[in-house]
């Protein structure tokens, strides 16, 4: 029986910890329980009001860290818009560059060669690459890949026939 006392004790002083961590004034102003040691309870109370400068801190830096990476408030926000440049290659062979536009972080960059093309497009980071096909990256009619770069004028595309381009999509704030 005396064990089932200590858990009892045990539970009712687990729940006036809780009450006092989401009440820390009440917790600094409130004299030791029944049968607690008032130096326990003043150690306690201390870990208390540590654990909620701690949380307050937590929260001050997460917050910062919302503002940093693009969210307003304590959310972070998903891009209100999306653009959808494109590349058609006249002549068979050149290299063209893709439209400049700034990819948000944690956003990927899709460049997909069209369905209706009938030969390779070759995609590479410079113009120079992109019209040496051992240098460039190959994709089929309908592929698409994802690129983390931080500007899409870092892409150069051509085409194994002219007439043929690539689609291309990202998210924008």
């Amino acid at each position: 029986m005396a064990q089932g006392g200590a858990v009892l004790a045990g539970a009712g002083i687990g729940a006036i910890l809780t009450y006092l961590l989401a009440h820390p004034s009440e917790a600094k102003a409130a004299t030791a329980p029944e049968g607690v040691d008032p130096e326990v309870w003043t150690a306690l109370t201390t870990i208390i009001q540590a654990v909620q400068e701690q949380n307050a801190r937590l929260d001050t830096t997460l917050a910062q860290l919302v503002q940093v990476l693009g969210g307003e408030g304590t959310s972070l926000k998903n891009p209100s818009t999306f653009t959808t440049p494109g590349v058609i290659c006249a002549i068979a062979g050149q290299a063209y560059p893709i439209p400049g536009k700034i990819i948000p972080y944690d956003k990927e960059f899709i460049v997909k060669a069209l369905s209706t093309n009938a030969g390779l497009i070759y995609l590479a980071n410079n113009e120079v690459d992109a019209a040496i096909v051992t240098a460039a990256y190959p994709m089929l009619p309908n592929e698409a890949v994802g690129l983390s770069i931080l500007n899409s004028r870092e892409g150069w595309v051509s085409a194994q026939f002219a007439g043929e381009g690539v689609s291309c999509i990202v998210e924008q704030n």
